[in-house]
């Protein structure tokens, strides 16, 4: 082997570590935003909306009247 096959096979091995290094994480992110987004079925949301009609995400407090002293 000669000194540019070297070369040419530590840049490619180079090239593909820093690839994999920048990859994984996105590939991860994307993975847990599929996982997220599968827990949005229909039957879920229909579940979330008849728990909150009015779409609140907190029940409303009903402040109390007045009272004279």
């Amino acid at each position: 082997m000669d000194y540019y096959t070297l070369v040419i096979l530590g840049a490619l091995i180079g090239f593909l570590a820093l690839a994999a290094l920048l990859l994984v994480p996105v590939y991860r992110f994307l993975q847990r935003e599929d996982e997220a987004a599968r827990r949005f079925t229909a039957e879920y949301l229909r579940r979330q909306q008849a728990a909150r009609p009015n779409g609140a995400d907190h029940d409303e407090e009903t402040p109390e009247p007045p009272t004279r002293p």
